[in-house]
C-alpha cells in the first residue's frame, strides 16, 4: 500500500510539472532556436554538402620518376577513374607534399625510378599512394580507385612474366563471397556521412536544451525528482520526433533505402534522446555555474565526434580509444540506427541497444540525486 501511494505520488508530481510545461515550450524565442530553427538550418547546410553522394573528381598529385609506359598507364587509368583528377608535379615531391598539408590536393602518387624493369624483372617495386588522413571522407575517396587498378595490373603483369619464363600461371583458389551489408564509413557518404552528422549534432542540442531547462528551475528539494522529471519529457518527445523528420526527410531526398523497422528506430531515438538528457544533468550538476556547464558541451561534442566512429572507424582505433568509445552513447544509437537502415534488425537487438542507453539515466542519476539538488539551491 505504502509503494502504490509513493507510485501515484511519483505520477501526480510528475503529470504536474508535464502539464505546467507544454504551454511554456514556445513563450520565449531561445527555445525555438534550440528546438527547431537550428537544428534545421544545420541539416539543410550538411544536407547540401553531401548532396552529391559520393564524392568525385578530387585533385590527386604525382610524381613519376620513371617515365615509362608502365608508369604512365597507371596515370592515366587512375586519372580515368570517377574519384582523382591528377596533376603532374614532375619531380617536385616536396611541392606536392606542401600542397598535400594544405589541402590543395587530397592524396599524392609516387612512382618509383626503374618502376617498370623492377616489375619486368620480378624485384616487385612498390609506388606508394598517401592521403591525408585529416581530411578523412575527401582523402579517402580519392585512393577509392586505387587498389582496383593495381589488382588488374598485377593479373595482367602476372601473365606476362609467366609466358617470358616460360612456366605456366597457377590457378587461383575458387573462393565464394558471402557478406551482407556490412558497416563501412567509407562505403557510402549519403547513409553514414550525412546520417551520422544528423544524429550526432541532436545530442548538441538535447544537452544544451537540458542544462537550459535545469537553469530555469526554481529551488526544489529531494522529494520533487518527479518535478524535474516531467518539466523534462516534453523535450524527450519533441527531439525524438525532430530526429525522425530529419531521418525522414534524408530518406525522402536522397532516395534512401530503409530495411528496418521505423517503429525500432524511433524507439532507439526515444531512448537516445533519454541518454543525452542524463549527460546535460550531469554536467549541470557538476559545474558551478551555467557558463561553465555550457563550455563543457564543446569537450562533450569532441570527444562524442571523435570517439564514435564518425570521423575513424572503430575498427582501426587503438584499445584505449575504443574503451573511449564504448562510454559514449552515441556509438551504440548510431551503430543500431545506421543497423536498420541496412538490414532487418531483431528486436531483441534493439532492445539490448536501448538497454545499454537506459544505462545512462540509471548512473548518473545515482551520481547526482544529492548534488543536483546543492545544485538547485545554489543557483
Amino acid at each position: 500500500m505504502e509503494n502504490r501511494r509513493l507510485i501515484l505520488d511519483f505520477w501526480h508530481r510528475f503529470k504536474d510539472a508535464f502539464n505546467d510545461e507544454i504551454p511554456d515550450i514556445f513563450k520565449r524565442f531561445t527555445f525555438h532556436w534550440l528546438m527547431w530553427i537550428l537544428p534545421l538550418i544545420i541539416f539543410v547546410i550538411i544536407s547540401s554538402i553531401f548532396y552529391r553522394g559520393v564524392l568525385f573528381d578530387l585533385p590527386v598529385g604525382y610524381v613519376d620518376q620513371d617515365k615509362s609506359t608502365l608508369s604512365r598507364e597507371i596515370v592515366r587509368d587512375l586519372n580515368a577513374g570517377a574519384h582523382a583528377n591528377l596533376f603532374n608535379y614532375d619531380n617536385q615531391l616536396e611541392s606536392a607534399e606542401r600542397d598535400l598539408e594544405k589541402a590543395k590536393i587530397y592524396a599524392i602518387l609516387y612512382i618509383p625510378p626503374n618502376f617498370e624493369a623492377d616489375v619486368l624483372a620480378g624485384r616487385q617495386p612498390t609506388p606508394m599512394l598517401y592521403y591525408n588522413a585529416l581530411y578523412y571522407s575527401a582523402g579517402l575517396y580519392s585512393i577509392m580507385d586505387y587498389s582496383g587498378l593495381i589488382a588488374s595490373l598485377n593479373t595482367q603483369y602476372r601473365t606476362t612474366m609467366a609466358t617470358s619464363i616460360g612456366l605456366p600461371v597457377p590457378k587461383l583458389a575458387q573462393v565464394n563471397f558471402n557478406y551482407d551489408g556490412l558497416f563501412n564509413a567509407s562505403g557510402n557518404s549519403m547513409y553514414f556521412q550525412q546520417f551520422s552528422a544528423v544524429v550526432h549534432l541532436l545530442q548538441l542540442f538535447v544537452v544544451t536544451t537540458t542544462i537550459y531547462i535545469l537553469s530555469r528551475l526554481p529551488k526544489r528539494t529531494r522529494p520533487n525528482y518527479p518535478f524535474v522529471l516531467g518539466k523534462l519529457a516534453p523535450y524527450t518527445i519533441w527531439y525524438t520526433m525532430l530526429l525522425m523528420f530529419e531521418i525522414a526527410m534524408l530518406v525522402l531526398f536522397s532516395d534512401a533505402r530503409v530495411s528496418g523497422s521505423p517503429f525500432a528506430m524511433m524507439l532507439v531515438v526515444f531512448f537516445y534522446v533519454i541518454a543525452a538528457q542524463s549527460i546535460g544533468i550531469l554536467l549541470y550538476s557538476f559545474t558551478k555555474n551555467v557558463l561553465d556547464a555550457y563550455t563543457y558541451i564543446g569537450v562533450l561534442v569532441g570527444l562524442a565526434l571523435t570517439y564514435s566512429g564518425v570521423v575513424v572507424p572503430e575498427l582501426s582505433m587503438p584499445w584505449i580509444a575504443r574503451f573511449i568509445s564504448s562510454l559514449e552513447p552515441l556509438t551504440y544509437a548510431l551503430n543500431k540506427l545506421f543497423d536498420l537502415f541496412l538490414r532487418h534488425s531483431s528486436y531483441i537487438s534493439v532492445l539490448k541497444t536501448c538497454a545499454i542507453l537506459m544505462i545512462y539515466p540509471i548512473i548518473i542519476t545515482v551520481l547526482v540525486r544529492k548534488r543536483l539538488v546543492k545544485r538547485l539551491h545554489s543557483q
